[in-house]
C-alpha cells in the first residue's frame, strides 16, 4: 500500500526545495559563467526587450520584424527556458532604484532582487533544482514509501555535476525536471483520470524547454502495451486487475492534443504562418545532425563518428558516488521480479514475493532510466557535453537509491541493530548517515570545479588526469582567477580568454569580480596575459603562448586536486 501524499509531505518537499535554492544561490558567485551561459544572457536579454514592448506596444511587439529582432537569436532552442531568464532578469532590474533604467553593464552595486546579475538570470536554473528535489520526493514516497523519496531527493542534490549544472543559466536542470515531471504526470493519469490533461500540459512545458523531450511519448508507448498486455494477460487467467486502471489510452489524445500547442505558444520565433513549418525544421534538422565537439576521453579525443559506446556507462560511473550507484542497484535488485513479463517471472523466478504494481511502474522507471544512457551510447550521438546530456536518467536512478537505502537500514534493524536500544531510528541514523557523509564530502570537495571532479573510482581528479578524461569545458574555471588578475594589472591589462567567451567575461565586471580596466584580448601575441584551459584542443593555445612570448615559464597554474586546470602566461613586455 503506498502512502497517502498530505500537505505535509508537500511541506517538506517546499523545505527540501528552498533550502537547496537557498544553497546554489549562496554559493554561485564562486562560478564564472560559462561559454552557453553567455549566449543565454544574451537571448534572454532580448526576450526581456521584447516583452517589454509587448507589455507598452502589442500592437508593435506583435509584428513580424519585432519578433524576429527579439526572438532570432539562439533559435536553435525552444524559448521557455529563455523567456524564464528573461523574466528573472526583469524582477531584478525593476527591483533596482532606478526601476531598471539604468544600463545593463552598470555593474554590481546597483541594488536589485539579486545579489548580483548572474544571480539573476541563473535564478530560473536554480528553482528548477529545488523544484526538482520536491518532486522526487513526492514521487519517490507515492512509489516507494516516504524513507526513499526523502532519500531520493538529497541523492540528487548530492551529486558533484548536477550540482554545478543547478547553479546556471542553462537548459540542463530545467528539462530534467520538466522530464520528471512529465513521466510523473503521464504515470498519475495511468490510474486518474484528472491527471490525464496534466500529463499533456507537462510534456508541453518539456517541449518547450529541449529537444531531450521528443523521446517521452516512444517510453510511454513501450510502456503502455507492456501494463495493457500484462492485465489483458491476468484478464484472462481470472486473475484481479486494478478497477482504477485507465487501460485506453488517453494519455496519448492529451499529448497530442496539448503538448504542441504549448511548445507552439511560448515560442514567439516560430509565429508566423509562412515560415513556422519551414523554421521548425530548421530547428529538428540542427539537433538530427548536431555538429561534432571535441572531447577527451581515456586519452583520445574524440571529435567525429563513431563515438564509444562505453562512453556514458563509464561516466557515470565515475562521477556519480559510489554510494549513490550502490543503493541504486541494491534497489534495481530488489525490483527485477517485478520487471519480468507475468508468465517468465513465473517460470525462471518462482520463489518471491515482489510482483509489480498494476501500472507497471518498474518497467516505465527503467525505462526513463535507461532511455536517455542508451542514447548517447549510440555510435553516431556527440557525447561533446560529458553528463549533463543523460542528466535526465538520474531522477530514476536516485528514485531506486531511495529504495536500496530503505532495504539497508531495515537490514541493520534487524541485524545488529535489533540489539541496539530505539534500533528502528538508530538504523536509519546510522545508514543515513552512512550513505550521504561520502555523497556530502564529495560535492563539498567538487565546488567550484564541479566539471573537473572525478570520484574515487576513478582515482579523484589526478586519476581522472591520468586516464585521459576531460578536465573541463566551457571555460568557466576562469571563475577562480579573478583575484589573481585584479592584483597582477591594478592599472588595468589585457587578458587573452581561450575557451571563454567575451560575454562571460564580461559578467565577471557586471557583477563586480573584476575592475571594468581588465579587459579581454583578441590578440594573443598583444595581450598582457594568455590563459590556457586545459582540454586537449587547446594544447595549440599553450605551444602559440610560447612562441609568443618565447618562455615555457608559467606565470600562474590553476589546479585543483594538484592536476592543472589552467595555465596562465604573462607577455614579457608588459614588464618592460
Amino acid at each position: 500500500m503506498r502512502p497517502r501524499i498530505g500537505w505535509l509531505d508537500h511541506l517538506l518537499g517546499a523545505l527540501l526545495c528552498a533550502g537547496y535554492v537557498a544553497l546554489l544561490l549562496g554559493t554561485s558567485a564562486d562560478l564564472a559563467m560559462s561559454r552557453d551561459e553567455s549566449f543565454y544572457v544574451t537571448a534572454a536579454q532580448d526576450y526581456a526587450r521584447w516583452m517589454r514592448q509587448l507589455w507598452n506596444d502589442p500592437d508593435a511587439a506583435l509584428t513580424t520584424e519585432a519578433i524576429d529582432q527579439g526572438w532570432d537569436y539562439n533559435h536553435e532552442h525552444p524559448g521557455l527556458a529563455k523567456a524564464l531568464f528573461a523574466l528573472s532578469w526583469i524582477a531584478h532590474e525593476n527591483a533596482k532604484p532606478d526601476g531598471g533604467g539604468g544600463s545593463a553593464a552598470a555593474g554590481a552595486d546597483e541594488g536589485g532582487l539579486f545579489a548580483s546579475d548572474s544571480d539573476a538570470f541563473r535564478f530560473p536554473g536554480m528553482l528548477s533544482a529545488g523544484l526538482l528535489l520536491w518532486l522526487l520526493y513526492i514521487f519517490g514516497a507515492r512509489v516507494f514509501g516516504r524513507e526513499a523519496g526523502a532519500f531520493a531527493a538529497v541523492a540528487y542534490a548530492l551529486m558533484p555535476r548536477p550540482f554545478y549544472h543547478a547553479h546556471l543559466d542553462c537548459f540542463d536542470v530545467p528539462i530534467t525536471l520538466a522530464i520528471t515531471f512529465a513521466v510523473y504526470a503521464y504515470w498519475r493519469a495511468l490510474t486518474s483520470r484528472g491527471w490525464i490533461v496534466i500529463a499533456g500540459l507537462a510534456w508541453g512545458l518539456a517541449l518547450a524547454v529541449k529537444h531531450n523531450s521528443w523521446v517521452l511519448p516512444g517510453i510511454f508507448l513501450i510502456h503502455y502495451v507492456w501494463m495493457v498486455l500484462a492485465a489483458r494477460a491476468r484478464a484472462k487467467r481470472d486473475l484481479p486487475v486494478s478497477a482504477r486502471l485507465v487501460t485506453r489510452p488517453w494519455w496519448l489524445v492529451s499529448l497530442a492534443w496539448l503538448g504542441p500547442p504549448i511548445f507552439l505558444a511560448t515560442w514567439p520565433w516560430l509565429w508566423h504562418p509562412e515560415t513556422m513549418l519551414e523554421r521548425f525544421g530548421w530547428y529538428a534538422r540542427f539537433h538530427v545532425n548536431h555538429e561534432y565537439y571535441t572531447i577527451a576521453y581515456l586519452g583520445r579525443s574524440w571529435f567525429e563518428p563513431p563515438f564509444p559506446i562505453s562512453y556514458p556507462f563509464v561516466l557515470t560511473a565515475i562521477t556519480v558516488p559510489l554510494v549513490t550507484l550502490a543503493m541504486a542497484g541494491v534497489g534495481i535488485a530488489m525490483r527485477a521480479r517485478a520487471m519480468l513479463p507475468g508468465l517468465l517471472r513465473e517460470r525462471v523466478w518462482k520463489n518471491g514475493d515482489v510482483e509489480p504494481d498494476s501500472p507497471h511502474t518498474d518497467v516505465l522507471l527503467i525505462g526513463c532510466l535507461l532511455a536517455p544512457i542508451l542514447m548517447i551510447a549510440l555510435p553516431s550521438t556527440p557525447i561533446f557535453g560529458g553528463t549533463k546530456h543523460w542528466f535526465t536518467a538520474y531522477p530514476f536512478l536516485c528514485l531506486y537509491a531511495g529504495l536500496g537505502v530503505v532495504r539497508a537500514t531495515n537490514a541493520l534493524r534487524h541485524g545488529v541493530g535489533a540489539r541496539l536500544p530505539a534500533s528502528r531510528w538508530t538504523s536509519r541514523v546510522l545508514v543515513s548517515a552512512l550513505v550521504i557523509a561520502p555523497m556530502l564530502v564529495q560535492t563539498v570537495h567538487s565546488h567550484p570545479f564541479g566539471l573537473s571532479h572525478y570520484t574515487p573510482l576513478a582515482g579523484g581528479v589526478p586519476g581522472a588526469a591520468d586516464l585521459g578524461m576531460n578536465r573541463q569545458f566551457w571555460g568557466f574555471t576562469t571563475g577562480s582567477l579573478t583575484e589573481f588578475f585584479t592584483e597582477q594589472m591594478p592599472n588595468g591589462g589585457t587578458v587573452y580568454l581561450c575557451d571563454m567567451t567575451p560575454g562571460a567575461w564580461e559578467m565577471l565586471h557586471r557583477d563586480g569580480r573584476l575592475p571594468r580596466n581588465v579587459r579581454w584580448s583578441a590578440s594573443l601575441t598583444n595581450a598582457d596575459f594568455v590563459m590556457v584551459h586545459h582540454e586537449d584542443h587547446f594544447l595549440e593555445v599553450e605551444l602559440q603562448s610560447w612562441i609568443a612570448f618565447g618562455t615555457t615559464k608559467p606565470a600562474h597554474v590553476l589546479t585543483y586536486d594538484g592536476v592543472p586546470i589552467i595555465t596562465v602566461y604573462e607577455n614579457p613586455r608588459r614588464r618592460r
